[in-house]
């Protein structure tokens, strides 16, 4: 390799180095050829700019009519060059003539060299700019271009890479029309003018346009495969073809088309369902036939679809055939959810997705059968379809099916279209077995009122257009009852009225079960519907009223009304006749009508002023009070005219006499009317009904009258007055009446209302049981103000049994608000408030001994009522004697609850707050309260005159707790709950503590130690002053209606007070044992016991724990004297003993003196002995002297005294050595007494 390098390197060197040294014969050689090329390239590059190559454009044409077989005409200029690529441009050529022509506005042709120095044509680029192909199908099917004409031509030698077209178009021109493609703008390529060819690109205009695909194989045995793809740019339509064409002058196309319209997703609403047409096509000369054919609307999971064949000849009397089929089509799920629930809602909404108005473009032929078709939740059976086009009309040659209600129907007949819409022509029959399903199929599903009806049919000529539907020469069937006929409706608009005619004659005739009567109810309620009645019916029903012998002519238009008959025998119960004609004229309406009503009630007569359009809320009010009136019969009677208008009724109504009358001077609401109504009865209940207010059964109404005085003009406002005076009540108004802005009743006015027991009042409404009592009168004064809102009450001002309430009150008129107001009251007993929620004969029941009221719980006086009123009392009596004063509270009343919020008042010298609630359940009631008061005069609270009370002081008390019961008593006597008391600056009352000191004096006077006399004189002792604590406390409980409180601590200098108390609520009894300790150390507990009523309790005393102190106070004595007494015995003997044991001890020391001087003689004595010469015999050491010496004499010491325990008279003596006493010695002291007993006499000791 480094010699390959370095080899080469000298090479390039010596070359290099000849160049420098001179030329040579190969640098000439080269030097030449360089120029030649230079000259040819300055040649070819320069030289075509020097040639007029439009005066060659006639050898262009020559040439490329050779090469396509079809002669060609460049008419326009020519541009030509050779470098870098060969380059033509053409202007103006064209080919072909008339429908077939093509022409091109400009041709630029890149030709490759190679392909040419091979006398082949290949177009490296090519651009067509506004190219226009022609087409034309002949009748017969042939096909001809500007080409069809040509002969030979070299297809194999021409060929292009890449055809750019710019602004094309296409029409193809066929005996029905001509149709064309403009803005054609694409590329394209073909291997050679046989094929195969490729085209990519997009055509049609603006809002329309279309992406185009094209491709073929290479032509072979006069055949090509083709494929073709176009699609909307929006995506809303698509078109593919794949199969093959034989090229012919009648060229034929078999294989697989496919036509498909995705969701259009610019709309907003999901009304666009995809669709797709697929069949295998066969196209021939003048033929179009399609096998397999799959027709899909709607997404796959709840699109419909359906097979069939497909078949089309071409020429001047095209002819279109399609034959379709199914097993089913679902309607409600194509639809999906949301959808219609009606049967008619859903075809609707099918319709709308529908074009409308589509005439045929040639003759055709239409077969659809489907054996199921699901529509408004139900599913049709055997549907079969045949329509037929010849010149643009569709006929229906065959329509039926089968329907719910086992209904079958078929129709025939013409259909026409007018201005895009639909109509119909032609005999239609009906027949439903079942009509309940068939109506209920028709109504959604929805329960139809029920009909004795169970067959229908109907034949008739129908004539049928959007808005209008008429059945001429009709021939009504229903369960054999026959009607004959013509019934017809048109809708009205823009300047047109609505009109329906019904022209019947029938035996028996249900209107409602033919569904005619809502249509008739909307005809005769609208104010631009002209209607013509004529009725001659045995047995009608309409609007659920059966009546017979009807007799109807009547017209209505905008005109007037004419009524030339009317005359019904019987509607259920009720006699009508009437007649009369009341005409528009210029002036306004004139004319009279009259009628007669004799009904035993008024139920039927108002469903048919319901049917006949009378305004909802007239309809609904006599609704209300039809009971109420009947049995009526009355005269009503119209007379309209220039001079004024006058509507009365009079006659028999309510069980007694009804009088109303209206009259003015034109039909205008501002226009001054005067109206009067009277009704009077002696039936009370009639006239309460007539007011909207329901009675109790159990009690009997007192009748009078109700009367209304009205006059103004109704736009503007009305004046007059009214009074209700029935049931024990007086109630009056006078005010103005007319509308508020919202369109409601208005009224203000001066009200009045006076009672003469309104508890009567209230067990009449059933707001109080019927039970007797005393009687409560009242009366009642307000301004009031009503409107759609509600009503107001102000300036209110009362008097209930003497006691006067002032306030305002505002009753809304939704009824789930509440009512409010505020109401001040000079007095008001709480037993009032508790009769509200347990009624007042079970609030002022008496008990067994007048402890509580046992009478059942009725129904409350508010129940259903909710509202919130602030109140306040100067006075509120609470019972047992006590009364609050300034009380001030939000009463809450609930649905079934009565409650105290926010409750103060001032009672016994102090304050009461809390709250408390009062529920009921049927029978039963639930209380529940949550009560605080301060410092309250104890003797008030006891309700016990001072001096008499035994407490004094300032009562403070807590208390919560709840009870159920089905009476007062029972709710004292379930009462539970809990709670704190305290007294302060407690004064317990005739409880002096050192009367204790005061009695064992007493008692050492000679105050027998019995209970009953020890107590009497504690008692006596105990009232000479009273005990002064500064506060006491005690915890307390509830259960089953008695109170227990804890144990009681309380004491003041040493002195305590204890003990507890329970208060038997049910009986209202006091039982407290309480117990005073003295500050005495050691000194006993007395007790002192209450019981009895609350308001005066029994004081008394228990000394026993006292007289058994006393008697240890004794006993404690006695011992201590006998103790004293003993102590000086013992003392003296103790005394004796020392003297003898002093004398003892002076009788030893004498002894023991004697001894000494005795022996000191002996020694003595002996010295002298031993001494002095012996006179006798030696004296033995053994001789003693025994004899007692001489001293003075020795005192026995003293006996002790007589013990307590000696027997009485006798005294002690000591035993003398051998242990027995000695009675001879007499003690030097005194003997004791004998001990006194210290027991009580009234207790002895056992034998």
């Amino acid at each position: 390799m480094r010699r390959t390098r370095t080899s080469t390197r000298r090479g390039a060197d010596s070359f290099r180095t000849t160049d420098r040294t001179g030329p040579t014969p190969l640098n000439n050689t080269l030097t030449g050829l360089g120029l030649a090329l230079v000259l040819a390239l300055l040649a070819a590059l320069i030289g075509p700019w020097f040639v007029n190559w439009t005066a060659y454009r006639d050898d262009f044409a020559a040439q490329a009519s050779a090469l396509v077989g079809a002669p060609v005409t460049v008419s326009g200029a020519v541009d030509a060059r050779l470098l870098p690529t060969p380059y033509v441009r053409f202007r103006a050529l064209s080919s072909g003539a008339g429908a077939t022509r093509l022409s091109v506005d400009e041709v630029e042709i890149e030709l490759a060299i190679a392909p040419l120095l091979r006398g082949e044509v290949k177009a490296e680029r090519i651009r067509l700019v506004r190219p226009r192909l022609g087409v034309e199908i002949a009748a017969d099917g042939a096909v001809r271009t500007a080409f069809s004409s040509g002969k030979g031509g070299a297809p194999a030698r021409v060929s292009f890479d890449r055809a750019e077209i710019v602004d094309g178009a296409l029409s193809l021109a066929t005996p029905q029309g001509t149709f064309g493609l403009d803005r054609i703008a694409g590329v394209a390529e073909a291997g050679s003018l046989s094929g195969p060819y490729k085209f990519e690109g997009v055509g049609g205009p603006d809002g329309g346009r279309l992406n185009l695909r094209a491709s073929t194989s290479r032509a072979e045995a006069g055949a090509m495969r083709v494929k073709v793809a176009a699609a909307r740019t929006d995506g809303t339509l698509a078109f593919e073809a794949d199969g093959a064409i034989a090229m012919a002058d009648k060229p034929a196309f078999e294989g697989r088309v496919a036509l498909s319209g995705p969701a259009d997703r610019r709309r907003e609403t999901a009304t666009a369902e995809p669709w797709r047409a697929a069949a295998a096509a066969k196209v021939g000369a003048g033929r179009l036939k399609f096998d397999d054919l799959d027709l899909a609307y709607g997404p796959d999971e709840r699109g419909v679809r359906l097979t069939g064949t497909a078949e089309a000849t071409f020429g001047a009397d095209p002819q279109f055939d399609l034959r379709l089929e199914t097993r089913q089509i679902d309607f409600d799920r194509l639809l999906g959810e949301g959808r219609p629930k009606t049967p008619a809602g859903v075809l609707s909404e099918i319709a709308s997705r529908l074009p409308a108005g589509v005439r045929p473009p040639a003759n055709a032929s239409l077969t659809l059968d489907a054996r199921g078709v699901v529509l408004g939740g139900d599913v049709l059976q055997d549907l079969r379809l045949e329509l037929a086009a010849a010149r643009g009309d569709w006929r229906v040659r065959r329509a039926s099916a089968v329907l719910p209600g086992d209904a079958r129907v078929s129709a025939s007949g013409a259909v026409a279209f007018s201005n895009g819409e639909p109509g119909f022509v032609g005999p239609v029959s009906f027949d439903a077995r079942d009509l309940a399903s068939f109506r209920r199929w028709l109504g959604g599903g929805r329960d139809q009122s029920a009909t004795p009806v169970r067959r229908v049919s109907l034949k008739g000529e129908l004539s049928a257009r959007p808005g209008a539907v008429s059945i001429d020469e009709a021939t009504i069937e229903t369960d054999g009852a026959r009607s004959t006929g013509r019934v017809s409706w048109a809708k009205g608009g823009e300047g047109k009225r609505s009109r329906m005619e019904a022209a019947l004659d029938s035996d028996r005739l249900d209107l409602d079960a033919l569904g005619l009567d809502r249509l008739m109810s909307q005809a005769l309620s609208a104010q631009d519907t002209d209607a013509l009645v004529a009725l001659d019916a045995e047995s009608l029903v309409l609007s659920g009223v059966a009546m017979s012998g009807v007799s109807v002519d009547v017209s209505l238009d905008a005109r007037g009304l004419d009524l030339k008959r009317l005359e019904v025998r019987d509607a259920d119960g009720a006699k009508v006749s009437g007649a009369g004609r009341v005409a528009m004229g210029t002036a306004g309406p004139e004319g009279a009508m009259g009628f007669k009503v004799a009904a035993a009630k008024l139920g039927s007569l108002v469903a048919l002023a319901r049917a006949a359009g009378a305004p909802v809320g007239l309809v609904e009010a006599l609704e209300r009070r039809s009971a109420a009136l009947a049995p009526a019969d009355v005269s009503i009677d119209v007379d309209v005219g220039p001079d004024g208008h006058w509507f009365s009724v009079s006659g028999a109504a309510a069980g007694g006499r009804i009088d109303a009358e209206v009259s003015t001077p034109s039909l205008s609401l501002d226009a001054p009317a005067e109206a009067k109504l009277r009704i009077a009865s002696p039936d009370g209940r009639k006239l309460a009904a007539l007011a909207g207010v329901g009675l109790s059964p159990l009690v009997d109404a007192q009748g009078g009258e109700i009367s209304l005085r009205l006059s103004g003009a109704p736009a503007k406002g009305m004046t007059g007055e009214g009074r209700f005076a029935a049931l024990g009540l007086d109630l009056t108004g006078r005010g103005a009446v007319g509308t508020s802005p919202s369109g409601a009743l208005s009224v203000q006015a001066d009200v009045s209302a006076k009672a003469e027991d309104l508890v009567a009042v209230a067990a009449v409404l059933g707001r109080a049981s019927p039970v007797s009592g005393p009687r409560l009168p009242a009366t009642f004064a307000a301004k009031l103000a009503l409107d759609g809102a509600g009503a107001r009450l102000d300036d209110l001002k009362g008097d209930v049994a003497g006691r006067r309430i002032v306030g305002q009150a505002t009753l809304p008129s939704d009824p789930s608000r509440p009512i409010e107001g505020r109401f001040a009251l000079d007095d008001l007993p709480l037993a009032a408030l508790i009769a509200l929620a347990v009624s007042p004969d079970a609030a002022a029941g008496e008990g067994q001994e007048g402890a509580w009221p046992t009478t059942p719980f009725g129904p409350s006086p508010v129940r259903g009522i909710a509202g919130r009123f602030e109140v306040s009392a100067a006075r509120m009596p609470l019972g047992a004697g006590q009364v609050a004063t300034d009380a001030a509270f939000t009463l809450a009343l609930k649905r079934d609850a009565i409650a105290l919020e926010g409750f103060s008042a001032a009672l016994d010298g102090g304050r009461l707050s809390g709250t408390a609630a009062i529920a009921r359940a049927d029978e039963q009631a639930t209380t529940t309260f949550n009560l605080a008061l301060e410092n309250a005069a104890a003797e008030q609270l006891m309700g016990i005159d001072r001096a008499a009370s035994p407490v004094l002081g300032g009562v403070g008390l807590k208390i919560e707790g709840q009870a159920s019961g089905r009476s007062i008593a029972g709710l004292v006597g379930s009462l539970t709950g809990a709670g704190s008391v305290s007294v302060t600056d407690m004064v317990a009352r005739r409880l002096d503590p050192t009367a204790v000191d005061r009695i064992e004096p007493q008692v050492e006077a000679g105050l027998a130690l019995d209970a009953g006399k020890v107590a009497a004189a504690l008692n006596k002792e105990l009232a000479a002053a009273d005990f002064h604590l500064p506060q006491a406390l005690a915890g307390f409980t509830i259960s089953g209606g008695v109170l227990r409180t804890g144990a009681l601590e309380a004491q003041s200098d040493g002195v305590r007070l204890g003990g507890g108390a329970s208060v038997d609520l049910r009986r209202r009894t006091l039982d407290a044992d309480l117990t005073l300790q003295p500050a005495r150390p050691g000194a006993p507990q007395i007790g002192v016991a209450l019981d009895g009523p609350i308001s005066s309790p029994s004081r008394r005393i228990d000394a026993t724990a006292f007289t058994g102190w006393l008697s240890v106070r004794a006993v404690e004595r006695e011992t201590a004297r006998i103790e004293a007494m003993e102590a000086d015995a013992r003392e003296r003997a103790r005394v004796a003993r020392e003297r003898q044991e002093e004398e003892r001890k002076r009788a030893e020391a004498e002894k023991a003196r004697l001894e000494a001087e005795r022996r000191k003689r002996e020694a003595e004595a002996g010295a002298a002995l031993e001494v002095a010469p012996r006179t006798g015999s030696p004296g033995s050491p053994w001789d003693l002297d025994l004899s007692t010496p001489s001293g003075p004499t020795q005192t026995p010491p003293p006996s002790p005294p007589a013990g307590v325990f000696s027997p009485q008279g006798q005294t002690f003596r000591p035993a003398d050595r051998s242990g027995r006493p000695n009675p001879g010695r007499q003690p030097e002291g005194p003997a004791l007494p004998a001990p006194t007993s210290i027991l009580p006499p009234a207790a002895t000791a056992p034998r």
